[in-house]
């Protein structure tokens, strides 16, 4: 049995539907290696969470401490094995989430395993059915064990391939959601869901991909209070998708997302995966109120007049999906349809058509401006209350050209015409674009931008538009226009160099992605935007942060929060780079990660928060050069002082002899060597564990020399002089806290000095250990080094000994083997 980590508990406050404040307790125990089930959390706590460890299975008795429980995570573990007592005591038990394991419904379930939990309402035990070996072979789910839960309203569940759902489903009265994943459906009969209640308002079944589904035209008319239905990703082709919707016929649904039912996997001269739509294909859809549609992804290659666009209530649609097909939305043949749709589409709010590719002849119109009277050929005008338009990807020309209007007065905020090449021209009558997305060459969509109201544009998402060349040609004009812009992304482009003041025109830039460029170092002239909360600078050249930059964003993150990403990079961690690694270890910027991968001067690839934590040991000779070179600087300063000094009063003894004095002071700096490792700091009664449990281990097995008050200084001598001179000559100092440490009033000495060793690179590290007292209760004095020390809570769990002597030995010998002597 392994040794668990320790857990996370916190408290969260909630809002109930009540408007009371009812305090939740949660157990935050996810990714925590754990093999069983921890016993020794607090027995109040509420939610527990388990998710995401190496539990094989869930023995009696597991929860019986935790009688409060009303939601349990085990998902994401390797569970195949449930005891009959595993939920005994969880009487208040509402949600459980056993998801992501490998529970066989035909065997791991026994008939009382449900009983304690019987008060139940969501219960979620997807992906976890192994894939069969006979596709064809009923598999009759345990309904005796889930009649039980009776008051369930949402289930999630694995899909056989050919189900059969008993009678102890229909206990399960109050029934709203149904949920079916790791789907290896293959056959939905009439019969299929008959068990299941009445009430059933969502029905997912996803991505049962392995075999074409089969289905009866009936198998949806248990469900007539359906809002939800969810297809998506299920090989049953869009024919026979839209003629299960018969029982809907002139209802009112939420959602239909038969979103790639259609796939080339299962084409047949019967069911082709080439599409075109008719409108008997449409005869139940047409009369559905639907609010959100998604027929995305089904090889549809054209449609006829009287199909598509001929809803019977096309008011009642706000989002339409038909992105990854490959037909032309609007032609001269069905522009009748389209107007007329659109027309009445009064709360039509999103349209995704991109990925239509339908050919490859390229016209590079776009956007132009123009009046109704100067079209030369068909047009169509888009609801007032489109807010979003995606044609990204879309390539495609019509003869003759359809024009496309976005009238006066819309709500068009959201334009993605990324990689688009059509003749299909959109013409703006009035631009209220917030965010606009494009890629491919600059010039065009810079010209189009160029047209846009200074005061609207938000966001701009310009990839892959060679803006490098942009910058060369534009220089600082290139984003001029940009006035209003809040969130810049023009990641991928290429861009090796910023020119001064070419982000000057966006003083209100809050958001900026400069990712997967040609970017040695971070444009300083970021540091005049005082707005930045996000800046994205994953995989350029950076080989470090300039100090300005650093000086930034802790200002920025001061201000209003600020994140920094910068995964990706070549960053050095040499003697130059000693202020960057510290500092990401340091900070309270957001950044993506705080061990960054790094090359060492030898050339070996290790990362920043490794370099860290050994800091003095990879380090160790960069002190001795920076004092070489400040000794350098003086001794050359110190020369020309004395020629100077020759010059005017010729008294070359004098010269030399100042030399002389200066070069010893600068070899005694540079040669200096410790005579202790480490200096002890503590107060009270603490010596004897002091005496029986640390000196052994650090200096018997681990090799240093300590420095501790009550065994090493000599009686007579000045106190304070000589803690002064013990630190001074000590490589490292420990702080130990305990209650009776926190009622000293002697640690200010000895912290102004610890930080003054510190501060002048004579001290390599500060390490504050808190023995039965808790990090935050420590005395207020210690914000004197707060930002210079580490930090180690000694634990009361034996289990987590191992781990913290293994971290106070990192910080102390930088993984040295036992007995080395550690000088510098």
């Amino acid at each position: 049995m392994s040794v668990p980590k320790s857990f996370i508990y916190r408290t969260v406050i909630l809002n109930t539907l009540l408007k009371k404040t009812q305090e939740v307790k949660l157990a935050d125990c996810e990714n925590r290696g754990l093999n069983f089930i921890p016993q020794n959390l607090p027995g109040d706590i509420n939610v527990l969470d388990v998710s995401s460890n190496q539990l094989t299975s869930v023995e009696n008795d597991s929860f019986v401490n935790y009688k409060y429980l009303q939601e349990l995570i085990l998902g994401h573990n390797q569970i195949e094995y449930l005891a009959s007592g595993s939920f005994k005591g969880l009487y208040n038990l509402d949600t459980l989430d056993m998801s992501h394991n490998m529970l066989d419904l035909s065997k791991a379930y026994s008939a009382e395993i449900f009983v304690p939990i019987k008060n139940l309402t969501k219960f979620d035990i997807r992906s976890n059915m192994p894939q069969p070996i006979d596709f064809e072979k009923d598999f009759i789910y345990p309904d005796h064990v889930f009649g039980v839960l009776s008051e369930l309203s949402f289930l999630g569940i694995d899909m056989m391939p050919v189900p059969q759902f008993g009678s102890g489903f229909s206990q399960m009265t109050n029934l709203h959601e149904l949920h079916f994943q790791s789907c290896y459906l293959v056959s939905l009969s009439n019969t299929t869901f008959l068990a299941f209640s009445y009430f059933v308002q969502e029905l997912s079944l996803t991505n049962c991909r392995l075999k074409a589904v089969r289905t009866d035209a009936d198998v949806l008319l248990p469900f007539p209070n359906l809002r939800i239905i969810d297809f998506h990703g299920t090989f049953m082709h869009l024919r026979r998708a839209l003629y299960l919707l018969h029982p809907y016929m002139y209802s009112n649904l939420t959602t239909i997302n038969f979103g790639h039912v259609s796939d080339a996997s299962i084409d047949s001269s019967e069911l082709p995966f080439v599409t075109t739509i008719t409108p008997d294909m449409m005869k139940y859809l047409k009369t559905i109120c639907v609010e959100n549609l998604d027929l995305s992804n089904n090889g549809i290659v054209d449609y006829e007049p009287g199909s598509l666009f001929t809803f019977d209530r096309p008011e009642c649609l706000q989002t339409l999906s038909l992105n990854r097909n490959r037909f032309v939305i609007v032609t001269m043949k069905t522009v009748s349809d389209f107007n007329s749709f659109c027309g009445k589409s009064v709360q039509l709010k999103s349209i995704d058509y991109s990925y239509n590719a339908v050919n490859y002849i390229m016209d590079n119109s776009v956007n132009s401006i123009l009046e109704k009277e100067s079209f030369h050929g068909s047009y169509v005008t888009l609801p007032k209350s489109l807010e979003k338009l995606n044609m990204s990807n879309t390539i495609l020309t019509t003869y003759p050209a359809i024009w496309i209007i976005i009238p006066l007065n819309n709500n068009l905020k959201y334009l993605d015409v990324s990689f688009t090449r059509t003749n299909m021209i959109l013409v703006f009558l009035e631009i209220r674009v917030e965010t606009f997305i494009s890629t491919g060459s600059y010039k065009i969509p810079w010209s189009e931008i160029m047209r846009f109201p200074d005061h609207n544009l938000k966001t701009v998402v310009w990839n892959e538009a060679y803006l490098n060349e942009g910058i060369e040609e534009k220089g600082n004009k290139l984003f001029g226009m940009l006035t209003s812009v809040e969130s810049l992304d023009i990641s991928r482009n290429n861009i090796w160099y910023f020119p001064n003041e070419l982000l000057k025109p966006m003083p209100n830039l809050s958001n900026l992605n400069l990712g997967k460029n040609l970017l040695p170092s971070i444009p300083e002239q970021l540091t005049d935007h005082t707005k930045i909360k996000v800046l994205d600078m994953r995989n350029n050249l950076l080989t470090t942060v300039s100090s300005v930059i650093r000086n930034w964003a802790d200002k920025m993150q001061e201000r209003h929060g600020m994140s920094l990403f910068l995964d990706g990079n070549a960053f050095m961690c040499n003697c130059d780079n000693l202020d960057l690694i510290r500092w990401i270890n340091a900070t309270k910027v957001n950044l993506d990660s705080h061990s960054y991968k790094c090359q060492l001067s030898n050339g070996t690839v290790t990362d920043t928060l490794t370099a860290y934590n050994s800091f003095s040991h990879l380090f160790a000779d960069c002190k001795s050069t920076m004092w070489l070179t400040f000794a350098s600087t003086l001794v050359s300063t110190c020369i020309t002082i004395c020629l100077m000094l020759v010059l005017y009063s010729k008294r070359w003894k004098i010269a030399f002899s100042i030399y002389g004095v200066f070069q010893r002071f600068i070899e005694k700096k540079v040669r200096k060597r410790y005579k202790y490792d480490v200096y002890m700091s503590y107060a009270g009664d603490i010596i004897i564990w002091i005496k029986d449990v640390l000196i052994p281990r650090l200096e018997a097995e681990w090799g240093l020399t300590m420095c501790i008050r009550d065994r090493d200084f000599l009686v007579g001598e000045s106190l304070l002089d000589t803690e002064a001179e013990c630190i001074e000559q000590s490589r490292y100092i420990i702080f130990l806290i305990t209650p009776e440490f926190k009622s000293s009033n002697d640690c200010v000495f000895e912290l102004d000095k610890a930080k003054y060793e510190k501060v002048t690179k004579n001290l390599d590290k500060i390490i504050v250990i808190t023995k039965d007292i808790t990090i935050t209760d420590i005395p207020l004095e210690f914000s004197l080094i707060c930002n210079y020390a580490y930090f180690v809570q000694w634990p009361n769990d034996k289990r987590d000994l191992d781990n913290t002597w293994r971290r106070l030995r990192m910080l102390v010998t930088d993984g040295s083997v036992a007995n080395r002597q550690v000088t510098l």
